[in-house]
């Protein structure tokens, strides 16, 4: 009785391993929506309490099929009740921006209060006015 039980409990245990792994594989990569051109693909900040500095430094890459002009990271700095306390606006190093390729783009800005959230997105472009 006890090894018909340990055979179920082990084709249990292989189908659920199957099963699991199925839906992995299964998944699709995730979509870029056509009008996106400058994605993020990583960032690391710290606040230094003490001195009030947000610094830190965003990896953007070109998911279009051109170059991309003076691509940027764009930082919002947003205080307990939600409201744009701070941002700051920064450029990557490089001009144009081939397809498939990445920049790393360093960012810093002294705060008067603690970050209750950060907000990051991309730009890219140039324009005056």
């Amino acid at each position: 009785m006890r090894s018909k039980k340990a055979v179920v409990m082990g084709l249990v245990a292989v189908s659920m391993v199957l099963l699991c792994a199925n839906m992995v594989f299964a998944q699709s990569s995730c979509e870029v929506p056509g009008d996106l051109k400058v994605i993020i693909t990583g960032v690391t900040w710290e606040f230094d309490m003490n001195t009030g500095r947000l610094s830190g430094e965003g990896t953007l890459k070109n998911v279009w099929e051109n170059e991309v002009v003076a691509p940027g990271l764009s930082v919002g700095i947003f205080g307990v009740t939600g409201e744009l306390i701070n941002s700051v606006a920064q450029r990557g190093s490089e001009l144009r921006l081939a397809p498939g390729k990445s920049v790393k783009v360093k960012f810093h800005i002294e705060l008067k209060e603690a970050p209750a959230t950060v907000m990051f997105t991309t730009f890219e472009g140039m324009a005056s006015t």
